[in-house]
C-alpha cells in the first residue's frame, strides 16, 4: 500500500516540476500559463505535506503550505478563465471572489490543522459549496463560449478541461464528504486525489510541451478583413462570398447572427468558415469577428452630424449590438476611449 502511494505520489510531483519548468524556461510570457504557475506550486505543496507521515513533509512548513494549496481551487477558475477568454482580466470583480473564497477557506483549513478557529467547523460545508461553485461557473463559461471560438484545437480542449475538472475537484469533494458521513478514515480519501491527479497531471505534461500557439495565443495576427494572402482559388471564393455578405449586404446587423447562420449564407461547413475566420483573418472569436464591423459601422454613425442627437445605444442596436454595455466594452477595448469621447473627438475636429 505504501508502495503504490509512493508512486502516484512522487510520479505526480516529478511531473508537477517538469510543467513548472517547462512554464519557466518557454512559457513565462504567456498570459495564460501565468495562472498556471501558482496552481502547479500549490498542487506540490498539497502532494508534498499529505498522505502517510513516512511519506510527507513534516514540522512547522507544513501550516502555510497547506494554506497555500487550499487555493487550489481558485487557481484552477483563473486559470480556466484566462485560457478560455481572451480578453480576461484579473479585475475588482476577480479579487473580490478570490479573496471571499480565502476568506472562507483559509479558517476552514486552520481548524482542521489543529490551531483552533473552532467555529470554521460550522462553515465546512460553505467551503466545499464555494469550490464547487467556482467550478461549476468555469465549466458552464467554457462551453458557453465553445460555439463561437475559432480556434479548433482549443475548442476540444474545452470539453476535456470540464471533464478534467468533474474528475479532479467534484469527484474528489463528493467522495471525500460521502465518505465522511460513513466514518471512514478521511486520510484514506487523499488516494483519490493521488490517483485521479496523475493521469491529468501527465496529460498536462504532454499538451504543454507541445505549447500549441493558437491555444495559448502565441500566434498574434493582426486581426485583418480584406487579407488574401496564400489563399487557394477555394477559399478565395470562400472569402469573397464572406465579404459580399458582411459588406454588402452587411450581415453583421442581424442580432444574434451565430457563425452557423453566417456559414449557411456564405455555402460553407461551420468548420471550414471558423477556419477561414481564424487562419486567414486573425480572429480568435466570433464575437471580435463581428465586432470589428458593427465597431466600424458605428463610429461612422457617431461622426455624422445628421446623427449627432441620436442616441449611441440607439446606433450601437442598429448596427448589431445587443444592449448598451458589451457595446461599451467592445468599443473601448478597440478605440481605448469611449464611445462618447469618440464623438465628440470627431465632431469637433470636422
Amino acid at each position: 500500500m505504501l508502495l503504490a502511494e509512493a508512486f502516484f505520489k512522487f510520479a505526480t510531483i516529478g511531473l508537477l516540476i517538469g510543467i513548472s519548468a517547462l512554464i519557466i524556461r518557454d512559457a513565462r510570457h504567456i498570459r495564460a500559463l501565468r495562472f498556471a504557475l501558482p496552481l502547479v506550486l500549490a498542487l506540490t505543496a498539497m502532494f508534498i505535506t499529505t498522505g502517510s507521515p513516512e511519506l510527507s513533509l513534516s514540522g512547522p512548513i507544513v501550516v502555510p503550505l497547506r494554506l497555500y494549496d487550499s487555493l487550489n481551487p481558485a487557481f484552477i477558475w483563473l486559470l480556466g478563465m484566462s485560457l478560455f477568454d481572451d480578453d480576461f482580466r484579473v479585475g475588482l470583480r476577480e479579487w473580490v471572489i478570490v479573496l471571499a473564497f480565502a476568506a472562507v477557506i483559509v479558517p476552514i483549513r486552520l481548524y482542521y490543522l489543529g490551531l483552533g478557529f473552532e467555529w470554521a467547523y460550522k462553515i465546512n460545508y460553505a467551503g466545499s459549496i464555494f469550490s464547487l461553485g467556482l467550478m461549476v461557473h468555469l465549466a458552464v463559461r467554457a462551453l458557453k463560449g465553445r460555439k463561437e471560438d475559432l480556434v479548433e484545437l482549443r475548442r476540444k480542449m474545452r470539453i476535456r478541461f470540464v471533464i478534467a475538472i468533474a474528475l479532479i475537484l467534484v469527484l474528489s469533494i463528493s467522495i471525500e464528504r460521502i465518505y465522511g458521513w460513513m466514518g471512514g478514515d478521511q486520510d484514506l480519501t487523499i488516494w483519490i486525489t493521488y490517483v485521479l491527479c496523475l493521469p491529468v497531471v501527465l496529460w498536462s505534461v504532454l499538451w504543454l510541451a507541445r505549447l500549441h500557439p493558437e491555444v495559448l495565443g502565441l500566434v498574434q495576427r493582426k486581426p485583418s478583413t480584406d487579407s488574401t494572402d496564400a489563399m487557394d482559388l477555394k477559399d478565395r471564393v470562400a472569402f469573397e462570398k464572406l465579404s459580399q455578405v458582411m459588406q454588402s449586404e452587411q450581415l453583421y446587423k442581424n442580432h444574434g447572427l451565430s457563425i452557423g447562420e453566417l456559414a449557411s449564407e456564405v455555402g460553407l461547413a461551420e468548420h471550414h468558415l471558423r477556419k477561414l475566420i481564424n487562419q486567414t483573418l486573425g480572429y480568435r472569436n466570433f464575437s471580435s469577428y463581428l465586432n470589428s464591423y458593427r465597431i466600424e459601422a458605428v463610429k461612422e454613425l457617431l461622426a455624422n452630424q445628421d446623427k449627432l442627437r441620436t442616441p449611441i445605444l440607439t446606433l450601437a442596436l442598429d448596427c448589431g449590438f445587443s444592449s448598451l454595455a458589451p457595446f461599451n466594452r467592445a468599443f473601448k477595448a478597440s478605440e481605448h476611449i469611449t464611445p462618447t469621447q469618440f464623438r465628440e473627438q470627431a465632431q469637433s475636429n470636422k
